[in-house]
């Protein structure tokens, strides 16, 4: 086949598998910062708990069982 042929058909199927790869991990890291973005009050505050002296105080004194969501 002429060489030419190769310079013409490479680049079209090799760009837009490059392109749709790209896509998908542009999509799913977006996803990615959308999840974390989510914080659960209640692990929060648990953490916190384990924490220092004063964490560990305010936390309970923020009973999670009177908290209303």
């Amino acid at each position: 086949m002429p060489l030419e042929f190769y310079f013409l058909v490479i680049p079209f199927c090799a760009i837009p598998v490059f392109l749709v790869s790209l896509d998908y991990l542009n999509k799913s890291a977006e996803f990615e910062r959308r999840k974390d973005n989510v914080i659960d009050f209640d692990k929060f505050v648990k953490r916190k708990k384990e924490g220092d002296a004063v964490d560990s105080d305010i936390a309970n004194l923020l009973d999670i069982q009177k908290i209303a969501a």
